[in-house]
């Protein structure tokens, strides 16, 4: 089979080729008079009708005389049918195509075709042409149509392609930007204007976030992009502005998840002489018009393995009732040991310290990942909203709101604080937790508060991102994106093909990147690999135990270990090249792949990272090195997976998990009493173990070619056969 430089270098001749016959492969116009669909679908009006189509060739299919194609524009695919007796004398310098140069035009090729609106006799619709001229050559070919485009890595990076081949992808984005503009309808009807405000800020707020720093050379200052639209907007209703608002970009320097981006779209508008039960209503509005608008009607959808209907009312949530119920706290009157104490006892991960507004934070979120919605979360405590309004019969109560759907918040809004001297003690507050180490609190905005001493009227305020695009889509949020942020690489292929050096672009890391991201400062990986002592199974699992305590959590290492060297041994059986690395090699990286998991709980981006760190004492090959570095790769960017181990591991993580969870819940407890039926119907049940990446999981079939049914099989085999081993 050819490769990708043989196959470019054969329609580069190509493209020599054209030239010579003087035809411009790349000209500047072109001419359309119907769209692809337009005709297809109105044929009675086109019929006997001569056109201008163009678009891309998807297909060349040649039948003696006859050459058909099938030629691609953004709207459908429609049929060129060509006779050579029907072509009209070429215009080379037109960039025309003679009926015998057609074999210099390939697939992926961008042409204008003319011609007549017609059937063929098997009744397809079709332009009988007379004139076909080329456009722009491409000298790489697309991937197979039929199989698409299925490699993620390759679809993130290449988007391009990824909306080329796959037509499901290329809607999602067309939908996406009638989401923003089907916003900017509705709050345009109302009245609002949008304002765009700055992007570089001296002082970000608005928001718990850590912002990323850049430096403006003309006066020599450091600037923070900003975390949210907020200050600025509200400044203007300072200003004698009524109501307003921004749909544009955010930038916040935190982790890469499925649910979060650093840079992504976000909207806020501020109305003055609203309040915030003036605001839920308005909210559900605007939500139900954008779903009419961009969903044409749709109002139930799948989301996060929730049904969830926007047809309904939204229900209210009392943020007090719900902790009191579901916990025996009283928000408004609480301590950080009694917290702290139920954090305990319901075995809550996440960053605390003892910091009261952070444990009741993330009480609230366990309690929030079972609620469907929609609905809108209502009454929190002061010291959760350091920018919302007092409730004048509660001063420890803000007249704030959230909207709760899918198990998540897809927004904020509230009572603008408008009392500078309150808002000037929130900020101090906020400025002195920031001083203690907590890099999320908010900066104290002096210009702000200046601002607020001049007068702004009572106000609502509303923001949402993006993120609920992807909860209507039901995507991850690197899919959500037409080009999400990935490490930057170059392949081994274009370096070849362009002949550039091995480290052509590679970004030195400056010094601002250092500080804003110290995880690999704090922990040297330069000699990761290259100590002394022997790593084996036993000193594998001695590793494991030095740093993981919870024995569940050790066994299901151990599930991974055994499962990976299972899949070595049925690739193996099935003659697929599976490298140079043993399966002791395979279970060892199982083994160890989450051993600093608890070291790295309340910091999930040195996942990885540490274990890699201790790794500087133990002689291990570079091939291993790399399958620990592809892993947690969304929150590291170390590396992406590549290789059969790397996609072994990512998906075998998540299933390990997976079938523990079905064993369980069997009256046994026991792992001999699974079988691959019953692992297949929980699989079907989205409320069941619903942490569980499925999407992980799935990837065997496009990244391993192996059936989900037998993935399991060999999963569920690999854990019965070491079932003492994992206390199933």
């Amino acid at each position: 089979m050819a490769t990708l430089k043989e196959l470019r270098n054969i329609r580069i001749q190509k493209l020599n080729k054209l030239r010579e016959l003087g035809i411009d492969p790349y000209p500047a116009d072109s001419t359309k008079t119907a769209s692809n669909k337009s005709i297809v679908e109105d044929y009675s009006s086109y019929e006997g009708k001569t056109v201008f189509v163009t678009g891309r060739i998807f297909s060349i299919r040649e039948h003696g005389g006859l050459v058909f194609v099938d030629l691609k524009d953004h709207s459908a695919v429609i049929q060129l049918y060509i006779k050579e007796e029907n072509f009209t004398p070429t215009d080379t310098a037109n960039s025309e195509i003679a009926f015998e140069n057609m074999h210099l035009l390939d697939i992926g090729d961008f042409v204008e075709a003319y011609g007549v609106v017609t059937k063929t006799q098997t009744g397809q619709v079709s332009v009988e042409l007379s004139k076909l001229r080329l456009l722009t050559k491409s000298l790489r070919p697309l991937p197979d149509k039929h199989s698409g485009l299925q490699d993620r890595e390759t679809r993130m990076r290449r988007r391009y392609l990824d909306t080329t081949i796959n037509d499901d992808v290329r809607m999602r984005y067309v939908r996406r930007a009638k989401f923003w503009q089907a916003t900017r309808e509705f709050l345009n009807a109302r009245g609002f204007l949008e304002i765009n405000i700055p992007v570089l800020e001296h002082t970000p707020g608005g928001a718990d976030a850590n912002p990323f720093i850049t430096h403006m050379d003309s006066i020599d200052q450091d600037f923070y992009l900003r975390i949210s639209h907020e200050l600025y907007l509200k400044r203007l209703i300072g200003g004698g502005y009524e109501k307003v608002y921004e749909i544009g970009p955010r930038f916040r320097n935190e982790g890469l998840s499925d649910e979060h981006l650093p840079e992504h779209m976000a909207m806020e508008f501020y109305w003055a002489y609203a309040d915030w039960e003036t605001g839920m209503d308005f909210i559900e509005e605007m939500f139900r018009y954008i779903i009419d608008t961009v969903y044409e009607g749709q109002m139930q959808f799948k989301m996060r393995g929730f049904d969830v209907d926007f047809s309904k009312k939204w229900e209210r949530i009392d943020f007090q009732k719900l902790m009191m119920d579901k916990y025996g706290i009283d928000i408004y009157n609480t301590t950080v040991d009694q917290v702290e104490e139920q954090i305990n006892k319901h075995k809550i991960k996440g960053e605390f310290n003892r910091n009261l507004a952070r444990g009741i934070d993330n009480l609230w979120k366990n309690l929030r990942k079972e609620i469907a919605g929609p609905a809108f979360l209502i009454n929190h405590p002061k010291y959760l909203s350091p920018l919302a309004k007092s409730d004048p019969e509660n001063p420890t109560m803000t007249q704030r709101i959230q909207p709760i759907i899918a198990g998540s918040e897809l927004g904020n809004g509230w009572s603008e604080l408008n009392d500078p001297l309150d808002q000037l003690e929130r900020f101090t507050q906020q400025q002195a937790l920031r001083d203690a180490g907590d890099d999320e609190a908010q900066f104290l905005d002096i210009d702000y508060v200046e601002m607020l001493e001049y007068g702004m009227p009572p106000t609502f305020g509303w923001g949402h991102s993006e993120r609920v695009f992807w909860f209507f889509e039901d995507v991850p949020a690197r899919e959500g994106v037409p080009f999400p942020q990935l490490k930057h690489h170059i392949d081994a292929t274009t370096k070849d093909i362009y002949n550039l050096p091995d480290d052509f672009g590679v970004i030195a890391c400056t010094k601002v990147t250092e500080s804003t991201n110290p995880i690999t400062n704090e922990l040297d990986l330069s000699n990761s690999g290259n100590g002394s002592k022997e790593l084996t199974i036993d000193s594998a699992r001695s590793l494991l135990a030095e740093h993981m305590q919870n024995v569940n959590l050790r066994r299901h290492c151990y599930a991974v270990g055994h499962t990976l060297r299972a899949l070595r041994d049925y690739y193996v059986s099935k003659g697929i090249e599976v490298g140079d690395l043993s399966a002791d090699d395979w279970e060892i990286i199982g083994t160890l792949h989450d051993s600093d998991w608890e070291k790295t709980t309340d910091t999930p981006d040195q996942h990885t990272i540490m274990l890699l760190s201790w790794l500087n004492a133990y002689k291990v090959s570079p091939e291993i090195i790399n399958v620990f570095k592809s892993h947690n790769n969304k929150i590291t960017n170390l590396r992406d997976p590549e290789t059969l181990l790397e996609w072994s591991l990512e998906c075998c993580d998540e299933l390990t998990g997976f079938i523990a969870a079905v064993t369980l819940v069997r009256p046994s407890k026991k792992v001999a009493d699974v079988d691959v039926a019953s692992v297949l119907k929980k699989w079907k049940q989205k409320e069941f173990a619903r942490a569980v990446d499925r999407d992980h999981i799935a990837q065997c079939e496009t990244q391993l070619n192996i059936p989900i049914e037998e993935f399991v099989q060999i999963t569920l085999a690999a854990m019965q056969a070491n079932a003492d081993d994992l206390g199933l």
